[in-house]
């Protein structure tokens, strides 16, 4: 969202600035009207500073004619976000109306940053064999199996006990919570076709793919289908999906 409560800015253009990364991680929330940010401040290879906020890299991009306000532009050069804030860090505003992102943020590479942070700080401060130090620091971040599926599930809701079970909104519409991507389910009201052209089947059918990929599916040569019954969730029969070729490399575009 945008807020309206910041000073009035001349934005004036220039090129952007520098590379990507070895990151340190001091982490600050700030709240500006109905906005709230977390930043995150990074240091870069050649030791410049850069942010990351709510999780995307930010990279500096200009001042305004006062010196009083800095803008950042995302990392990602497709991506047409800007934001302004002040020289102690605080939230501003966004640049425009333009608030989400056209990508997810890059999570692994703010934790490979860290890391490498971790490495060279302790390169620069201690004695030991830098192999040790490398190893002492790889150790502490590897999770076990059980701890990784311990810490996604605590972020799930859990496993239905039958068929019948409410949809959340977020398994309903794709990342940005804009577009659909449950695309039928044979227990919803909204869903259901007229029978003279689809007769119903026993138990329950969920078909997920969003509107780019249906695009990207009904546009292909060839389609690649594959059902299995043995990975199916709890009470469930079969998944069946069906991939098509993009860029060399199969994707999946429709799960049922």
């Amino acid at each position: 969202m945008q807020s309206n409560d910041g000073p009035a800015i001349d934005e004036t253009s220039s090129s952007s600035s520098s590379s990507s990364s070895s990151s340190s991680s001091s982490f600050s929330s700030f709240s500006s009207s109905s906005v709230t940010v977390t930043i995150t401040k990074l240091t870069t290879n050649k030791r410049k500073s850069m942010l990351t906020v709510n999780g995307y890299e930010f990279h500096f991009k200009d001042y305004n004619k006062a010196k009083t306000i800095k803008f950042l532009r995302c990392a990602s050069r497709n991506c047409g976000i800007l934001l302004h804030k002040s020289f102690s860090d605080e939230f501003v505003r966004f640049s425009g109306k333009m608030t989400d992102h056209s990508h997810l943020p890059n999570t692994a590479a703010l934790g490979i940053r860290t890391l490498r942070e971790k490495l060279r700080q302790r390169a620069e401060h201690e004695r030991l064999p830098l192999q040790e130090i490398a190893e002492q620091e790889v150790r502490a971040g590897l999770l076990t199996g059980h701890n990784l599926l311990h810490n996604r599930r605590k972020l799930m809701p859990p496993l239905p006990q039958s068929c019948d079970f409410n949809i959340p909104d977020e398994y309903r519409k794709d990342y940005l919570n804009r577009d659909r991507l449950l695309l039928h389910d044979s227990y919803d009201p909204q869903f259901q076709l007229h029978e003279s052209v689809y007769k119903r089947p026993e138990g329950r059918t969920l078909v997920w793919s969003s509107d780019v990929q249906l695009k990207l599916l009904f546009d292909s040569e060839k389609l690649y289908m594959d059902g299995t019954f043995c990975t199916a969730p709890p009470n469930f029969n079969q998944v069946y999906i069906i991939q098509v070729i993009h860029h060399e490399t199969f994707k999946l575009y429709l799960f049922h």
